[in-house]
């Protein structure tokens, strides 16, 4: 990071007993932007911490990680590929009604129907959205720290093209990857990305409660 264009410097701080990067900026606080890829995010919280389906907050979670990082969160964007109702109602249902939530709560959704491989469903396009929009923010100069929410390594080349643009425009962009992980986990995220190791005591103090099943299907359930 340019400490000159910031006017400022890192110091070692501590999160959940989770060592990271903090910059502390002389005279303002640093915009940050999540942007959080939905299922990298649930496949991570399930291997940390064992949960069966996306229970996160977005929202919440978005603003305690920034927080975290001593930032402003200035906008939360949410990216996830979607069954169609044809091929899985019962989970096409689900994250309507809780894109729909996000949505009402201020997150930006950007959705995606899944391209299927036989049975197998497969995301298409949503880590380049991801890229493109990282790199819009910064052309837009509308943060300052990006947060992607994903340990996927596709997104290591955004770090040269948001790099190379900050710096015709004289100033930093921090680049973070956010990851939920138990304490033996990985200790890295998108390579060349600060790393910023979700504890479940965050996670958990960010999860929705709220109950998005279909009812019959939560009627089977018990619930």
């Amino acid at each position: 990071m340019g400490d000159g264009a910031h006017r400022g410097f890192f110091r070692k701080g501590r999160n959940c007993g989770v060592d990271l990067r903090v910059r502390e900026v002389v005279g303002r606080i640093d915009r940050a932007i999540a942007l959080v890829d939905g299922m990298n995010l649930f496949n991570n919280a399930k291997t940390a911490f064992g949960y069966e389906f996306p229970n996160y907050d977005v929202a919440k979670l978005s603003r305690a990680v920034s927080a975290a990082l001593g930032c402003k969160l200035v906008e939360t964007r949410f990216y996830s590929g979607m069954h169609s109702v044809e091929r899985n109602r019962d989970r096409h249902m689900f994250w309507r009604a809780k894109t729909d939530r996000m949505r009402a709560s201020g997150v930006h959704v950007f959705t995606r129907m899944l391209s299927y491989s036989g049975e197998f469903p497969e995301e298409k396009g949503i880590d380049m959205r991801i890229g493109l929009d990282a790199f819009r923010l910064v052309v837009r100069e509308m943060c300052d720290t990006i947060i992607i929410f994903s340990r996927d390594q596709d997104f290591t080349e955004v770090k040269d093209y948001v790099n190379e643009f900050a710096a015709e425009q004289n100033r930093a962009v921090r680049l973070v990857s956010a990851f939920p992980v138990t304490k033996s986990g990985p200790r890295y995220g998108i390579r060349g990305f600060q790393s910023f190791r979700i504890s479940k005591a965050m996670y958990d103090a960010c999860i929705d409660h709220w109950d998005y099943r279909p009812r019959r299907t939560r009627s089977r359930a018990g619930g």
